[in-house]
């Protein structure tokens, strides 16, 4: 695994995003602390928006869901309110 450095240094994504980063800390004064915090907040405003599924879901229940959405569509297709 590379360190941020090495990963600076070989990745032009992750660069821009430093670059970024710095030039926040120049234009706005931020201090280390407040940018790890940014960060941090960041990540978690990102995965509360992405919530992965992560139990299995019985067949059974799956092929329910999808007669459920299959009647939602047909429902708005024809204008109805459900």
């Amino acid at each position: 695994m590379l360190t941020a450095r090495e990963r600076y240094q070989t990745d032009a994504h992750f660069q821009a995003l430093v670059n970024m980063m710095v030039e926040h800390i120049k234009r706005h004064n931020y201090t280390p602390s407040e940018m790890r915090e940014a960060s941090i907040l960041a990540s978690i405003i990102y995965e509360e928006q992405n919530i992965y599924q992560f139990a299995i879901i019985d067949p059974t229940v799956e092929n329910a869901l999808r007669v459920i959405r299959g009647k939602i569509e047909d429902f708005e297709k024809e204008g109805k309110r459900y």
